[in-house]
């Protein structure tokens, strides 16, 4: 029985003596792309990704090309590596965004570097990377910073949005790949890898909306819910900060952990006419989207602050609502809602699901539904009006009553 032939793979050179770049077919059938790098004084190769023989001579021409100009080709393929964009996107980027956003971004900066490998060419991010990140994320295959869970019974599946929000990150950092120059001059991106690619979507987001009677309940419970604390040498149990919190999520508008967050120098306690009861400046670092907002405050809001800076027994400035451990830190949001469960317990509620303070923004939003859309964002602090009205306004059954009794004529003209 006679061998069997192997099959013989294809190789094409390129470019002139000093900056050749040869081309070569794996037996897998992937061509890679190889040349000499005297920086290093040995051949430097990458993949192309592709089986397409034509594309491969394609990228081999235009790469001996650059070599002639006098590119380093070592340089330009490491711009695109997954450890370089997030590290650029990071310093160049993110610092204009809050806290949140920033922390997330770090946080998705772990996760693909894990996941798709530091080293990974983002230029070369296919529907192959997009539908295997999206079945192991949503499975619980990998968690929230991109580690592998071995343990199946260890696995905590994640919704469809959830894994959407995340992509929606790496889109966005194609996107300002595509506008960004590298230290070449060279464009990040020449177009966006994920373009055409689905994101998954909740189909049946869960956003629950508190009511008036919870807010009373809460109210007249959260008087009753007690620290620890630790202050001035002594450990004491006194009346929590959570019913002036409470009342300033709910008179604002405001996400907890702005409120939280809040110190002496955002106050605007002198009264104007219009700011009868002064106002508070919502810095940028608390802030989602990293922009400062200014909001009156209301007559409950008022008394609300003044009850904190008496709690607090500081002179000076400060955190408005000190930890309870370490006065030169502000109170948590984990802390606030530990409180909130225990108000929730005391009046006896069911816990809403997935959410603590957030659905009190919600409701916020929601009875402010008959006035114009621009101010209730300006006011609450929302910097998008799909956000506001998508995310936030919830249907109600009184408003729908008011559309469906609402009778008009409309005539043809005579």
């Amino acid at each position: 029985m006679g061998r069997r032939r192997r099959k013989k793979r294809k190789s094409h050179v390129f470019g002139e003596h000093g900056s050749k770049v040869w081309a070569w077919e794996e037996p897998s059938g992937v061509w890679y792309l190889g040349w000499y790098d005297p920086n290093v004084g040995r051949e430097v190769k990458e993949s192309l990704r592709t089986r397409d023989e034509e594309e491969a001579r394609r990228v081999g021409a235009r790469k001996a090309e650059e070599r002639r100009q006098g590119v380093d080709l070592r340089k330009a393929v490491r711009s695109t590596t997954a450890a370089i964009v997030f590290e650029l996107y990071l310093k160049y980027r993110s610092p204009d965004k809050g806290a949140y956003c920033r922390a997330q971004d770090e946080r998705l900066r772990r996760m693909y570097e894990r996941f798709l490998g530091a080293d990974f060419d983002l230029r070369h991010y296919s529907r192959r990377e997009h539908d295997e990140f999206i079945r192991q994320r949503t499975s619980g295959e990998i968690d929230a910073n991109g580690r592998y869970v071995a343990d199946p019974d260890a696995r905590v599946q994640v919704s469809p949005g959830t894994t959407g929000q995340d992509l929606a990150v790496l889109h966005a950092v194609f996107s300002w790949g595509m506008r960004f120059r590298d230290d070449n001059g060279q464009l990040l991106f020449k177009e966006n890898p994920m373009r055409g690619l689905p994101i998954p979507k909740e189909k049946n987001p869960k956003r629950e909306i508190a009511t008036t009677d919870r807010v009373e309940a809460i109210r007249e419970n959260a008087p009753k819910v007690l620290m620890r604390v630790e202050w001035n040498g002594s450990r004491e149990y006194r009346e929590s900060f959570l019913p002036e919190i409470f009342d300033l999520v709910v008179e604002q508008g405001r996400r907890i952990g702005a409120v939280c967050s809040l110190h002496t120098r955002d106050l605007r306690l002198d009264r104007t006419e219009n700011e009868p009861y002064g106002a508070t400046v919502w810095p940028a670092d608390t802030d989602k989207m990293g922009k400062e907002w200014r909001c009156p405050l209301t007559e409950r809001a008022r008394h609300a602050v003044f009850r904190a800076l008496r709690k607090r027994e500081m002179v000076g400035e400060g955190w408005l609502f000190p930890a309870a451990k370490d006065r030169t830190r502000p109170v948590s949001v984990e802390q606030a809602s530990t409180w909130m469960r225990k108000a929730e317990e005391l009046a006896g509620l069911p816990r809403l699901d997935g959410t603590c303070f957030h659905s009190y923004r919600r409701l916020w939003a929601t009875v402010r539904k008959d006035l114009p859309d621009v101010d209730v964002a300006q006011a609450g602090g929302w910097a998008s009006l799909t956000a506001l009205k998508t995310a936030y306004q919830r249907p109600d059954a009184a408003t729908i009553r008011r559309v469906v009794m609402h009778q008009a004529e409309l005539r043809e003209l005579r």
